[in-house]
Order: structure tokens, then C-alpha cells, then sequence
């Protein structure tokens, strides 16, 4: 099928990208900056992240349900929280990284973790809202959700190549311990104006929570059944899963390898700036080649280069940072082949539910996208935390030849077989087509239309 949505639209849809450059500060570096500016233990920070993270993902899994039952103005019920929540994610990402080592250890973890969690709870259902939008924007249309996922994610290349930035300017700023907070500053103050236009396509189209057909009003049984009575939707939750675990546990550590494998934290910027312009021209080259694959192929494909660049590092890293840079530039291709379409594949499984049993659980199919990622950041970025205290390293120590083959080891070799065991459930136990997804989505809006 052609795209039929605008550019406006679909640059619009795609300027989520700055949501994503607000958070990054926080995203990428909190645990750096909270055991090496704030000096909190990395185990004591392991325990407070996991309260956290659990807390978070128990209400990643009602995501769907919030937007479908909270009602917060007269607005189109995904719009609604755009419009509110982008001003509380102002204020929490500031938090995240607020310096606050002049009070006591206790008040220091807790206003991390208190704001970790508003932040990070919000954004479950901010997301689920806007895939809720971009659904409706783009109609039943499959190119068209594909145009906005893979214009989102060209745009997310450019948000890479600026966040590459990071790790300098925290470094070289003159604000010392403020650093982190004045950056977050200055990347957050775009989001809200993008929220907003965001919101206002969905104008006309966004049905307020309690509108629609008798029908379609959705309870807590079949929020559950979305999941479990859904085979597709489960693998595919499962999958992307194993995948979230795989990135946390990597995440979780890698700034450690500048600082103590290394020995330049610096490094960090040059290396993203190169890995990140590798990432530009995969972006503009994979999802192409994705599309060609079909989404189940570019996830197997995608997550096993991804594994395989990992590897690669594992053995090579410790000798150059220079093989780093190699290494992240092959999993930069590996994850633009899958990721522009990773969402739409919730949303192929929302309608293969809908088709089948006439119930639209399309926005709690939509929510479950973000479960999976915090599992992945609470047993991924918990895991790698452990691992990395097992290794023996505290905030300052000088490393040993030991410490660093055991410090390879745990961030890269053990997230990537996480990876190859992603992409093994997916190519053996996913069987949704590009072919049955259009099928669906079509029949599904010609039956909504005849209802009207």
C-alpha cells in the first residue's frame, strides 16, 4: 500500500524523538552520576533502582487500561496525556539529576528513586498515549505506520548524534557537580513544545475515555485476556523482553569500560559521535532492508548483529577503544533493521484480537510495549549492577589486567547471548505476516465503519 499521510504528519509524529532527547541524561548516565557524583554505593543503588523498577513495571502493565479508564479532561483520551503529562516530566527529569550531595545519604537515594519513578511510571502511559495517536493518525493504513516509525526513528539518529555529546560536556562544563543537571536542563526545554503538536493532530480523531461502542469499553478481564488469550502478542512480549534484558544488562555498565578500561571518560563522546554517525546511515539503510525482511526477520536478523558486535567488543575492546567503536557500529546496523517496527508489531497483534474476537484491546496491545522494557531495566540494569560489584570495582579504585578480562566479560559477552536467545524465540515461535497484518487492520476498519 502507498503513504497517504502527510509529511506534516508524519514529521510531527516523528518529533517524539525529543521526549526521547529530554530523558537521556537521566536514560543513559544515572548510574554514573549517581555513584560518582552523589557516591552512592553501586549495590545500595542496585536495591533502591529495583524497588523502583518494580514499581514502575507494575503500572507499565496498566498502561493501556489507565488511558482507556482515567479520564483527565474532555480531550481525546491518548491527547489528554501528552497535554498534561509532558509538564510532570519536566519537573522529574530535573529531579533525577538534581545535586543533591550536601544532604545525607538517605535523602540522596530517595530523591533519585522517588523521581526515577514518577518519571519513569508516567512514561508508560505517556507512550502507550502516543502510539494511541499515531494509530489514529495514521488510520489502518500499514504504510503509514511504518512512514512515521521510520521517520521517528531517522530523526532519534540525529537525538543520538547530540547525545553523543554527554559525557563532555558533564566533564568540561564549569557548574562541577551541577553538570548533569544543566544539561538535562537544556535538553529537556524542547519536549513540551513537541508533546503538544503532537496531540493537536490527533484533533477529530482521539475519541474521549468512555466514548465509543458498548462493546469496545474495556475491563481489567480483558486486559488479561489481550495477553494471554493472544499466543502472538505473548511471544512477541517475551521476545522483546529477553531483547530489554540484554540492552539493560549492557547499558548498565558500558560508561564504566571509558572510565576504567579506558581510562578517558571523554572518549565516551567521540566514540558515540562516530558509532552515532555510523547509526545515521544505517537508519537511512536498514529499515529499508527491514521492510524487505518482514518485521519477524528484521527482529531475528536485527538482534543477532547486535549479539554479534557485542561479541566482537568483548574480545577486541580491552586492546583499542578504537574496536569499541567498531564493535557498536555493527550493532548500530543490527538495531535500525528491527526497531522501526518493533511498535507496529504490537499493533499488528492488537488487530489479529480485534479481527478475531471483535474486542479493540489495540491500545492495551500498544501498552504492553512498555513492559518489556522495564523488566529489562529492573533485571538487566540489576543484574548488570551486581555483576559489576561482583567484579570487585568501587568508585575510584585502579583496575587490575583481571578486573578488566572479568569486566569484558560480564557487560558484553553475557548481553549478548541474551540477544542470540531474543532473536532464537522469535524466529521459531512468531508466525504473524506483513500479508495477515494488512489483512486484519483493513477488515478490522471496514467493520468500524459499518457500525457507525
Amino acid at each position: 500500500m502507498q503513504v497517504t499521510s502527510s509529511k506534516k504528519e508524519i514529521w510531527t509524529v516523528g518529533s517524539y524523538s525529543l521526549l526521547t532527547l529530554s530523558i537521556m541524561v537521566g536514560f543513559m548516565y544515572l548510574n554514573t552520576f549517581a555513584t560518582e557524583v552523589l557516591l552512592i554505593p553501586a549495590e545500595t543503588l542496585a536495591i533502591a533502582l529495583l524497588v523502583a523498577k518494580t514499581i514502575d513495571f507494575c503500572v507499565s502493565m496498566f498502561a493501556g487500561l489507565i488511558i482507556e479508564k482515567v479520564k483527565i479532561s474532555s480531550k481525546g483520551k491518548n491527547q489528554s496525556w501528552l497535554y498534561l503529562g509532558r509538564w510532570i516530566l519536566a519537573v522529574t527529569i530535573l529531579l533525577e539529576v538534581c545535586n543533591t550531595t550536601a544532604a545525607p545519604m538517605v535523602v540522596r537515594i530517595a530523591v533519585l528513586s522517588v523521581s526515577y519513578t514518577i518519571l519513569n511510571c508516567l512514561m508508560n502511559v505517556i507512550q502507550t498515549a502516543y502510539y494511541g495517536v499515531l494509530a489514529v493518525v495514521a488510520g489502518p493504513n500499514p504504510a503509514n505506520r511504518n512512514a512515521m516509525t521510520i521517520n521517528m526513528t531517522r530523526q532519534m539518529t540525529v537525538i543520538t548524534l547530540i547525545c553523543s555529546s554527554i559525557p563532555t560536556l558533564v566533564t568540561v562544563l564549569p557548574f562541577g557537580s551541577w553538570n548533569y543537571f544543566m544539561v538535562a536542563l537544556v535538553f529537556m526545554l524542547p519536549m513540551p513544545w513537541a508533546m503538544g503538536r503532537i496531540a493537536r493532530l490527533a484533533d477529530g480523531k482521539d475519541l474521549p475515555v468512555g466514548s465509543g461502542p458498548a462493546a469496545n469499553q474495556i475491563s481489567i478481564k480483558d486486559m488479561v485476556n489481550t495477553l494471554f488469550k493472544n499466543p502472538q502478542l505473548l511471544i512477541l512480549f517475551i521476545a522483546n523482553t529477553v531483547l530489554s534484558i540484554a540492552m539493560y544488562t549492557y547499558q548498565a555498565n558500558y560508561t564504566y569500560y571509558f572510565i576504567y578500561v579506558v581510562g578517558d571518560f571523554t572518549k565516551l563522546s567521540i566514540a558515540t559521535l562516530v558509532a552515532s554517525c555510523v547509526g545515521f546511515v544505517a537508519a537511512m539503510i536498514m529499515p529499508k532492508y527491514g521492510a524487505k525482511l518482514g518485521k519477524k526477520w528484521s527482529f531475528v536478523i536485527g538482534s543477532s548483529g547486535f549479539g554479534l558486535g557485542l561479541i566482537f567488543i568483548t574480545f577486541m575492546g580491552a586492546k583499542s577503544w578504537l574496536f569499541y567503536v567498531l564493535g557498536m557500529a555493527v550493532t548500530s546496523f543490527g538495531s535500525y533493521t528491527y526497531t522501526p517496527f518493533l511498535v507496529t508489531m504490537y499493533l499488528d497483534c492488537g488487530e489479529y484480537y480485534l479481527w478475531k474476537t471483535g474486542k479493540d484491546t489495540r491500545s492495551i496491545a500498544m501498552g504492553l510495549a512498555s513492559p518489556p522494557m522495564k523488566i529489562g531495566m529492573a533485571l538487566g540494569g540489576t543484574i548488570g549492577l551486581y555483576l559489576l560489584g561482583a567484579t570487585g570495582y568501587v568508585a575510584g579504585f585502579t583496575p587490575t589486567q583481571a578486573w578488566i578480562e572479568e569486566f569484558m566479560i560480564v557487560t558484553f559477552m553475557v548481553p549478548a547471548f541474551i540477544y542470540f536467545a531474543a532473536a532464537l524465540i522469535m524466529g521459531t515461535m512468531y508466525k504473524i505476516t506483513t500479508a495477515d497484518a494488512t489483512k486484519y487492520a483493513q477488515e478490522n476498519q471496514e467493520r468500524m465503519n459499518a457500525a457507525k
